[in-house]
Parts: structure tokens; C-alpha cells; sequence
């Protein structure tokens, strides 16, 4: 099913901005990187796939408290004053009409099943396409955040799954 949402991924950003930070190779990277650790991974399908989300829970009683994730729950929860979330880690969706919302009700769905009301996600500050993309589904860029591993400061984004903002004002 791997190569099937992977397919999905390149062919959701083909002949968009997008396409330079989302292909193939980097959504199969992802993917092995959060099959390391628990994980869930939610997909749609008519006859054909149309839609996928998949991440992981960050909190006080589960994983990510040293390192890179140690580091990064330390940002969220400075940023948000929320220590438990839901890194999501890729949202694709069939880029039809007809699927239009199917990307925004499997994020919720995935804070639903992971008992999250926070979601978080991690973007190249370049990432245009991908920014409005997260941005039509509710997301809130909270802006490029450094101390994280990498190259580039990535911009974190966040949902609510409550629908309120979710950074202190």
C-alpha cells in the first residue's frame, strides 16, 4: 500500500509549486522514518485511493522525549502551551473536485483517533503551495522555528482539532 500512497503523494502535487518539496522519494523517507515508532495511518478510498494522513502522538506519555523530538515538544509546547499533540507527518489528497474535503476530514479524523485536540506539522518555509494548501484546511503557520535538525528552519503549522486557535495570544 506504500507505493499506492506514494504514487498518490507525487501525483497530488504534479505540475504544482508543490512538486519541488513533495515527491515520490520524499514521502517513501517519511514514511519509513515514522514506521520506526508507533504510528497511525488513515486512508480513503472510493475504487481508488483518494486521500491518506498519517503521524504520530507526541506527549508526556509517549514517545519523543529526547533529541530531535525532545527539542521539538519543548517548541510546540512553548508556542502552544499544549505538551500532548499529533505530528503529522503527510496529509495527501486526489487533487479531483470531488475530493476536496477529504484531506482536512482525515486530519481530524487522525487527532480524533489519537486523542489529540492538537496537530502539528512541519513545512520548507518556501513551501508556498503546501503552506496554502495546509492554510484552506484550517491550519494557523505559527512561523519558522530554529534548533530543529536540518538545514532550513521549517515553519510549524497547527490545527486545533477543537476549531480555536490554538497559540496564546
Amino acid at each position: 500500500m506504500g507505493a499506492d500512497i506514494a504514487d498518490l503523494a507525487a501525483e497530488s502535487v504534479a505540475g504544482t509549486t508543490g512538486e519541488r518539496y513533495h515527491n515520490r522519494g520524499d514521502f517513501l523517507h517519511r514514511l519509513s522514518i515514522t514506521a520506526r515508532r508507533p504510528f497511525a495511518l488513515l486512508v480513503a478510498e472510493t475504487t481508488v485511493l483518494v486521500g491518506c494522513a498519517f503521524g504520530f502522538p507526541m506527549g508526556s506519555e509517549g514517545p519523543g522525549s529526547r533529541g530531535s523530538d525532545g527539542t521539538l515538544q519543548e517548541i510546540i509546547q512553548r508556542l502552544t502551551s499544549r505538551a500532548r499533540f499529533v505530528v503529522l507527518t503527510q496529509v495527501v489528497a486526489h487533487p479531483h473536485v470531488q475530493h476536496r474535503d477529504i484531506a482536512r476530514r482525515l486530519q481530524q479524523r487522525l487527532l480524533t483517533e489519537l486523542y489529540s485536540s492538537l496537530g502539528i506539522t512541519l513545512l520548507h518555509p518556501a513551501d508556498r503551495a503546501g503552506q496554502a494548501a495546509f492554510s484552506s484546511w484550517g491550519w494557523q503557520n505559527m512561523g519558522e522555528v530554529v534548533g530543529l535538525p536540518g538545514s532550513v528552519a521549517p515553519c510549524v503549522l497547527t490545527l486545533s482539532a477543537e476549531g480555536q486557535p490554538s497559540a496564546r495570544r
